[in-house]
């Protein structure tokens, strides 16, 4: 525990933490789990194309999502690109999307030929608000990609009325939504897809890898001969394609994956309740918190600090991160004032996105992160309020 300002790593004393506490889940599944699934692969000696793992795997997320079909692919990124480029309205150009959310989102509209065009979004919820999406709406819009947060899921009404005014599809980035409901139902048949992730990070761990769920048969066809090169048979082609099929070692650590799903939920949930009770001898902070009314996943845990905090909200990131706690800004710079933005967009006014990408630290969680990481970390925070004119002036000089 730190007793003097110098102690801070920031300033040449040790860090809280000898090894790092992530912001990630990092969860991987009953070892037994895993190299059972493996052993069928050598076994088998079928290593990819749609082998019989990666379709046990699709079965059982359709049943996790409650959903017709799903078709897995490399990654997430790639699931959203191929999605864009099979849904995008012919002759339009431009894909909706908030600018508060992963930065690497834009990139996948330019990727798929498209142009980004960013809309507010609620407070609080950080969701795509209806009524901006409906006021930046045109003509040129081919689809909107939506966002589902940790904390809140989107007002999919909402958006498919806007939708509806427009003719265009909505899909949903749904990466945080594991897990989660919307009005009692699962998410994962909403809009006309939602795409999830298998990246290590997440709730279902894959090493890497993505999947999308619809209720749609005729586009999950697509997806698959998308995902394969467009191959209907040797050396037969109907569409335009790419190689983005998942492996059958993902597939193999994302089914022991699921077999603990309920578990990492269930601890997520017991970090952030442990959080909320720690942080209670901590002044002027406070978490953004889950709602009653729905099943959440609690991937992440948002600290808030008031504006009695003498400190930044980046100077108390950076000192954490020296610390080995690798706490990070929530969602900021928002994406329309990135320095990656596309070059030549005119900059939207966003007064919203803008506010809440000003307030958030997002605190490590996962399986790297105990009750004593906690506790530690709200010994840290609240020697950092009660130091913070020193902390301040020696940043700033």
């Amino acid at each position: 525990m730190k007793k003097r300002v110098d102690d801070l790593a920031l300033f040449g004393g040790q860090a809280e933490f000898a090894s790092a506490r992530p912001i990630g889940q990092l969860a991987i599944g009953p070892d037994e789990a895993f190299f059972n699934q493996a052993k069928r692969i050598f076994d088998g000696r079928r290593l990819t194309n749609n082998g019989p793992l990666v379709r046990d795997l699709e079965d059982s997320l359709c049943e996790l999502h409650q959903v017709a079909e799903c078709v897995s692919l490399c990654s997430a990124s790639l699931a959203i690109m191929v999605l864009l480029k099979l849904l995008a309205v012919k002759g339009r150009t431009e894909v909706i999307m908030p600018a508060f959310t992963y930065p690497g989102l834009p990139h996948l509209a330019q990727w798929a030929g498209l142009t980004p065009r960013f809309a507010d979004v609620l407070p609080t919820v950080h969701t795509l608000d209806p009524a901006s999406v409906d006021k930046v709406a045109s003509q040129d819009t081919a689809v909107i990609l939506a966002v589902h947060q940790v904390n809140s899921l989107c007002d999919v009404a909402g958006l498919e009325y806007v939708a509806g005014k427009y003719g265009i599809p909505v899909v949903y980035d749904s990466v945080h939504g594991v897990g989660c409901t919307c009005d009692g139902a699962r998410v994962g048949g909403y809009g006309v897809a939602e795409v999830f992730s298998l990246h290590a990070t997440k709730i279902v761990n894959g090493f890497e890898g993505g999947y999308v769920t619809t209720n749609d048969a005729a586009l999950a066809e697509k997806l698959r001969l998308a995902r394969n090169f467009g191959f209907v048979g040797q050396d037969a082609i109907s569409q335009c394609g790419v190689n983005g099929k998942l492996n059958e070692l993902h597939a193999a650590l994302a089914l022991a994956s699921l077999e603990s799903v309920g578990e990492v939920i269930r601890r997520n949930r017991e970090r952030y309740e442990q959080y909320l009770r720690h942080f209670l001898r901590v002044p002027d902070c406070s978490f953004l918190r889950y709602g009653e009314d729905s099943e959440w996943n609690y991937e992440f845990v948002l600290l808030e600090l008031s504006p009695a905090w003498k400190m930044s909200r980046d100077d108390v990131v950076a000192v954490l991160r020296r610390e080995n706690a690798l706490a990070r800004p929530y969602y900021s710079p928002p994406l329309h004032l990135s320095p990656h933005m596309p070059e030549g967009l005119p900059v939207p006014s966003l007064p919203v996105t803008e506010q809440e990408a000003e307030k958030y630290i997002q605190m490590p969680v996962g399986e790297l992160v105990d009750e004593d990481t906690i506790v530690r970390l709200a010994g840290l925070i609240a020697f950092m309020h009660d130091n913070q004119e020193d902390i301040a002036g020696r940043l700033a000089s």
